[in-house]
């Protein structure tokens, strides 16, 4: 017979197989395995870093929690800034004094004019009447400083044209309407003026200062100013020029803290009141 079924014929092939099938396992393992042993690799290289981070981190922690022993770290306190109206109301209970007026000349215009035009700003203390130190009311603080006023109304009646004798310079229309009625215990009978844009067209105000002066006159510094350049006004003539500096509006801003009429009133002051006030002993000024 050609096979012989008693023997054992599948006991010697299959070495062949079982070889193969070990070589094909042995290659798997390997490939499963290798990447991860890469990878146990890296992370036994990276591991050391990791626990260093870990313990700097912890370190911190202990450092703090000494620190506070509470364990709630102490929070860093911001510092509030104040706000503008904060600043204002500090200096609210401070007069104005003729030394801060000049200290505003001189930041306003230091840079901006020559040396000797610097100097032509400074005014001596005789320039000023007393600053209002005691908060007085208007006409009390008029009638302490100039208490010869009515002898001086009654020599110069009537007035000059175009001539006034006490100029009261204010922030604004309504500001004005409310010192011409403060001022009515001071003013006696004299003549008086409005000197502001919402009263009268500026045209009209100068035909009636052309026609006859005034003894009071209160208005704002860009309608004073206009009327300067124009003829209708001539400080020239004036004795008293009063800044309504101590005022403060809702805001607590006075009128030199009002960006507009601060710099209407310093050019006012520059171009028009200090030279006159160099050139004449009788004009002086204060600070109500």
């Amino acid at each position: 017979m050609a096979d012989d079924l008693g023997d054992d014929w599948w006991s010697e092939e299959p070495a062949g197989e079982e070889k193969a099938e070990a070589q094909v396992e042995s290659l798997t393992e390997n490939e499963v395995h290798s990447p991860l042993k890469a990878q146990g690799h890296r992370d036994r290289k990276k591991r050391p870093h990791q626990e260093t981070k870990k313990q700097i981190s912890q370190a911190k922690k202990d450092e703090s929690h000494n620190a506070h022993p509470d364990g709630e770290p102490k929070k860093k306190k911001r510092r509030k800034k104040k706000k503008m109206s904060e600043h204002l109301a500090d200096a609210a209970q401070k007069p104005g004094t003729s030394e801060d007026l000049m200290a505003l000349l001189h930041k306003q215009y230091q840079g901006k004019l020559s040396a000797i035009e610097m100097q032509e700003l400074q005014l001596s203390d005789k320039s000023f009447l007393p600053s209002n130190s005691t908060s007085a009311p208007l006409s009390s603080y008029l009638k302490s400083c100039i208490p010869k006023w009515n002898n001086l109304v009654k020599k110069t009646k009537p007035v000059k044209p175009n001539a006034c004798l006490l100029l009261l310079v204010t922030a604004s229309a309504k500001r004005a309407v409310d010192l011409n009625r403060q001022g009515s215990e001071f003013k006696g009978q004299c003549v008086s003026a409005k000197l502001f844009a919402k009263h009268l067209k500026i045209q009209e105000q100068i035909k009636l200062l052309n026609k006859n002066g005034a003894h009071f006159a209160v208005g704002t510094p860009n309608r004073i100013s206009a009327l300067i350049q124009t003829d209708g006004l001539k400080v020239e003539e004036t004795f008293y020029v009063i800044l309504d500096w101590n005022w403060r509006d809702v805001k607590l801003r006075r009128m030199v803290d009002m960006p507009e009429v601060r710099q209407d009133l310093l050019e006012l002051l520059r171009k028009h009141i200090i030279p006159a006030t160099r050139n004449s002993e009788k004009l002086r000024i204060g600070l109500f």
